[in-house]
């Protein structure tokens, strides 16, 4: 089996960190760092910006699939469970419907007794109904609530993998902008502004 076969989404993943690092390396590859214009800057930031739109665009392609299958794959065995639970009521209304039937033919002379069948039938056939109902409504919640769980969690994963990209981004982009001289006047304001609170 090919590699590519085996990770069918790692070259969109591999193209866009390849996007993502290209500033980085082209303003590595340049020597010593110059003074950056304010143009150089918004059009380096720019570009770190697009590249996290490719980038969350791709995780958001590539991810969503796998995600929508794992649903998808818990919908349907909710969906066969309700309909095992249909095939036994069906099953339970053939029954009752089969016993209803003999319970007409019977003679004259039983008229009683089969008076007595069909309140004991009608009775059973309401606590057989109720409790079909009751177990379909208890499946069709429960997987109601299977759904709403799963979609919730990967949402919730989705999310927390979208911030954690972004504040790593954010880091880097932050790191790539601030210079060497910044980040010491930053420091020196800092712990004049520490001092002045004393």
């Amino acid at each position: 089996m090919t590699t590519a076969r085996r990770f069918p989404n790692m070259f969109p993943a591999l193209f866009a960190a390849a996007l993502f690092l290209l500033p980085a390396l082209v303003h590595a590859s340049g020597g010593e760092p110059s003074p950056m214009t304010m143009a150089d800057i918004l059009w380096e930031m720019g570009i770190k910006v697009l590249n996290i739109g490719i980038l969350g665009f791709l995780l958001l392609k590539y991810l969503s699939g796998p995600l929508n299958k794992i649903v998808e794959t818990r919908s349907a065995k909710v969906r066969a469970e309700i309909d095992a639970a249909d095939a036994a009521r069906r099953e339970s209304e053939e029954r009752l419907n089969t016993f209803r039937k003999k319970a007409s033919l019977v003679d004259q002379e039983i008229e009683e007794l089969r008076t007595h069948t069909s309140e004991d039938i009608e009775r059973e056939q309401k606590l057989l109904l109720e409790e079909a109902r009751q177990a379909a409504e208890h499946i069709r919640q429960q997987a109601r609530d299977t759904i709403r769980q799963e979609v919730l969690k990967a949402r919730d994963d989705l999310h927390r993998e979208a911030s954690r990209l972004a504040a790593r981004t954010a880091e880097e982009i932050i790191r790539g902008c601030i210079s060497t001289d910044d980040h010491d006047r930053l420091t020196a304001e800092y712990m004049e502004e520490m001092e002045a609170a004393k």
